[in-house]
């Protein structure tokens, strides 16, 4: 039996310590953030979840230059490459690890579609499964920027780094859907196996989950992440595939997991890790990007710089 017990930290369990100021109005802070061969306006996007994103979603954010990723559980991935590209939008597409992910891999390839990113989407990526389908999607489609995730430690980011992968998603379990740390009992606390992870990493890495403000996201910025994955944050959303519902005279929304019944149901699949969960309706996501990126302007000005560089050099102190 191994015994390793410490004290690990969320975000809840967290601040960021001020700066001096140097510029003079927070709008002058540049939200925008490299991935890739791009560069988008914020450092953050939807979780690639049936609950969250659907083709228009797909179509609304790329037009805004906000970075996305479908989900893999849409099987016409030819017509929306198809549509996107000649929209001379980017395309941004997920997959499994599994044969059918296969043939969706060599159906895109030839059809002549070559995306701009693919992200191989399992919730345990340290596997052997997950080693063999980078590297057959890399022999595929070499040109595609290859993010791989889940994970939740700087053993794994390295190993996954040395298969391929272009960029790391971590976090097991944060979710705000997710039953994975209740059924299983393994997790991650969010602070902890963020700092881990960057400091093992020498690509960029993307914390996916565990979003409840947007403070959060600075706090992960801090801490090195390249970019922030959020679920039930961007869920609720007229533009979002949210099930929009009237409970006792008020729009609420239904929001589940990837892993959750809701998703899984009929398809003779196991293994349920998430649960349902309702939201408030939330509108136009368009004021929402606005104050996405006005908060984020903020963060940058307290933490005394003009880009997002500047959240690195904060200093993170534990209130818990």
């Amino acid at each position: 039996m191994k015994i390793n017990i410490k004290r690990e930290y969320n975000y809840s369990d967290v601040y960021l310590v001020p700066n001096e100021c140097v510029v003079n109005s927070r709008n002058e802070c540049d939200t925008s953030v490299v991935f890739g061969n791009r560069t988008f306006n914020l450092p953050i996007c939807p979780a690639n979840m049936p609950a969250v994103i659907n083709e228009n979603t797909c179509e609304y954010l790329a037009k805004k230059n906000i970075f996305y990723v479908f989900h893999r559980f849409f099987h016409d991935q030819i017509s929306f490459l198809d549509k996107m590209c000649k929209q001379n939008l980017f395309t941004s597409i997920s997959v499994g690890v599994n044969d059918e992910s296969k043939a969706q891999i060599l159906n895109i390839k030839n059809a002549g579609f070559n995306p701009d990113y693919i992200l191989i989407d399992i919730a345990h990526a340290w596997s052997p499964k997950m080693e063999y389908m980078i590297k057959f999607v890399k022999d595929n489609l070499p040109n595609s920027h290859l993010t791989v995730g889940n994970m939740a430690t700087g053993a794994a980011v390295q190993d996954i780094e040395s298969w391929g992968a272009d960029a790391c998603r971590i976090f097991i379990g944060p979710g705000h859907a997710c039953t994975t740390k209740v059924m299983t009992g393994f997790t991650r606390p969010t602070i902890s196996c963020l700092l881990e992870c960057v400091a093992a990493a020498t690509k960029p890495i993307l914390a996916d989950g565990g979003i409840r403000e947007i403070g959060d996201i600075c706090k992960a910025l801090a801490c090195g992440a390249h970019m922030i994955v959020a679920g039930s944050l961007f869920c609720g959303f007229d533009q979002s595939n949210s099930d929009i519902v009237e409970i006792d005279g008020h729009k609420k929304c239904i929001y589940y997991g990837n892993a959750s019944e809701h998703v899984k149901i009929g398809s003779g699949k196991t293994h349920i890790e998430g649960k349902k969960i309702i939201l408030d309706y939330k509108g136009n996501m368009d004021n929402f990007l606005i104050e996405l990126k006005e908060n984020i302007q903020s963060g940058i000005s307290y933490a005394g710089g003009k880009d997002l560089s500047a959240f690195l050099k904060c200093n993170i102190i534990t209130v818990n």
